[in-house]
């Protein structure tokens, strides 16, 4: 549960913002409006679900979790973007894959913390 309230939460914030870093890298076009982000966040909720429960099936395995959880969003987001007729595929498959790889090693790192118990000396 912990791990799809993180995708739900930070996926479609950071896929926002690396939507329009790499808008800005490759065309210069700057936000004018607040419409455009909070369309773009509410667009981004249905496949940070898909790629946190890519996530939760993967670590299951024995395949290394973050490495495909970002695979898979980068592919999907590819390959989306090729269907749509973008001649920049490669670079837009990074929308997908960095908040997928920060989401993916944020939930897998939070279970491997062990809360210790402050002692009288700290």
């Amino acid at each position: 549960m912990k791990r799809f309230l993180i995708y739900l939460l930070l996926f479609p914030a950071i896929a926002t913002v690396s939507f329009y870093a790499v808008l800005y890298i490759l065309t210069g076009a700057v936000v004018d409006s607040l419409s455009g982000p909070a369309f773009c966040h509410l667009m981004f909720i249905g496949p940070a679900l898909v790629v946190a429960l890519v996530d939760c099936l993967v670590s299951r395995t024995r395949i290394p979790v973050v490495i495909a959880a970002t695979l898979f969003a980068y592919g999907v987001s590819a390959l989306s973007a090729a269907w749509a007729g973008t001649i920049d595929v490669s670079v837009f498959g990074l929308i997908g894959a960095i908040p997928a790889a920060i989401c993916s090693w944020l939930s897998n790192s939070m279970k491997r913390v062990a809360f210790r118990q402050p002692t009288l000396h700290e």
